[in-house]
């Protein structure tokens, strides 16, 4: 992953030698926010069969765009997510009668940013490819019933992640409004415990951002 961003960093760096040549560098500062759509499934916990188990949450970012050419840029993204479990949901999906403590799975994702885009008028069109890293919270789901417990947790360390999306902005005059939507995945780690038994599983998490943001350009 690290080989994967220092290639972008590289190819951008290269790429904005020589555009600045002929172009000058525009900056541009991005602040939006919006919906986290559910992933299908979170530490096996499905939500893809409609149940509502991982509910939609919200999602803010931070962007930072340098655009190096008309056709080119390279930035940087902060974003923050939550999604909610519905603990009922999960636990009526057992057969004896289970009882499910959990909270909020968020997590907070830097990541280094390539910009194609393609300008028509006072309309920008752009897609995005992305590398970098999430850090989940510490979060953690216990499940007790008359068989037995047992409790999912999730580890709070840096993973690889990466990312592409696609938007359009508006610009009036410096002030840009945008809609963008994005597809961030990542493979976190569980630590499952059944009673005595510990296992640990790691799981691709892929889920879309759909964002409404507003910008300044310098």
């Amino acid at each position: 992953m690290i080989r994967l961003v220092f290639i972008l960093a590289l190819c951008a760096v290269s790429v904005g030698a020589v555009a600045q040549r002929s172009f000058p560098v525009q900056h541009h500062v991005y602040v939006g926010g919006g919906i986290a759509v559910a992933p299908e499934s979170l530490a096996g916990i499905e939500s893809a069969d409609n149940k509502g188990y991982v509910e939609n949450g919200p999602v803010v970012a931070l962007n930072y765009l340098a655009k190096l050419h008309r056709y080119v840029g390279i930035g940087a993204t902060l974003g923050h997510s939550r999604n909610n479990l519905n603990a009922v949901a999960v636990a009526s999906s057992f057969s004896s009668a289970t009882t499910v403590k959990t909270e909020p799975y968020a997590l907070t994702y830097l990541m280094a940013d390539v910009y194609g885009m393609l300008p028509v008028k006072q309309w920008q069109f752009y897609v995005r490819g992305s590398a970098g890293s999430i850090l989940p919270t510490g979060w953690e789901m216990y499940i007790t019933n008359d068989v037995g417990s047992g409790t999912v947790k999730s580890g709070q360390h840096f993973v690889p992640a990466y990312a592409t999306a696609a938007g359009v902005t508006y610009s009036l005059g410096r002030i840009d409004l945008g809609v963008e939507s994005n597809l961030l995945a990542s493979e976190p780690e569980f630590e499952v415990q059944i009673s005595k038994s510990v296992s640990y599983r790691k799981q691709w998490l892929s889920a879309f951002n759909h964002t409404i943001k507003t910008g300044y350009r310098f």
